[in-house]
């Protein structure tokens, strides 16, 4: 794959605060989704070739993060750095300690092809279209959010707000997701069968 000498992929990532014997707070991704996420997408979208969010937690040296990857030019990487950093929200949560932030670095000898942030062990045709997949399946859960969004109250406050954002997401997806995701990403394949681990 020729590399692509202007772009490559960057990164935010959002360390969630996870005290022990606790369940991961799910909401605060959800709550950086739709009010740090959506907004900046709303005004960079366009310097971005590909983007998507990512979220895990698991008990290991890396724990609880929400991450927002993307692949543009690094004056956009930049441009979408200080927004981040000037992000009145981000700045109250990292006050609060709810998390940390750290971005990947400004350099030009970062992953320059599409396939360098899938998983390697995919063969080369999964790596470089995953990034499509991503960033629709992201785009989807943003605009789900969104439209929650619009219908739950802010009067108690946005913590409250997003964990039942959160609680409706999770329904969603456990009630809709065998037909509206499993079934046409299975139809698209040709109903053919596949292992699933989790």
């Amino acid at each position: 794959m020729a590399k692509n000498t202007d772009k490559a992929w960057y990164a935010a990532r959002f360390s969630l605060n996870w005290e022990a014997g606790e369940e991961p707070k799910w909401y605060l991704g959800t709550l950086l989704g739709g009010e740090v996420i959506n907004p900046l997408l709303a005004q960079a979208a366009q310097q971005l070739t590909y983007w998507r969010v990512h979220r895990r937690a698991v008990r290991d040296q890396t724990g609880h993060v929400f991450s927002f990857i993307f692949y543009s030019s690094e004056a956009s990487a930049a441009d979408i750095y200080q927004q981040l950093q000037s992000n009145k929200l981000l700045v109250l949560l990292q006050q609060q300690e709810l998390l940390k932030v750290s971005y990947d670095p400004l350099t030009t000898d970062l992953h320059r092809v599409i396939a360098d942030t899938s998983d390697p062990v995919w063969p080369v045709e999964v790596r470089a279209s995953w990034p499509l997949f991503m960033m629709g399946a992201s785009q989807m859960w943003l605009a789900q959010i969104e439209m929650i969004k619009q219908e739950t109250p802010e009067e108690q406050g946005v913590a409250l707000r997003y964990k039942r954002i959160q609680e409706q997401v999770t329904e969603l997806w456990q009630q809709q997701g065998q037909h509206a995701l499993m079934h046409h990403l299975s139809a698209l394949y040709a109903y053919q069968p596949v292992a699933i681990r989790f």
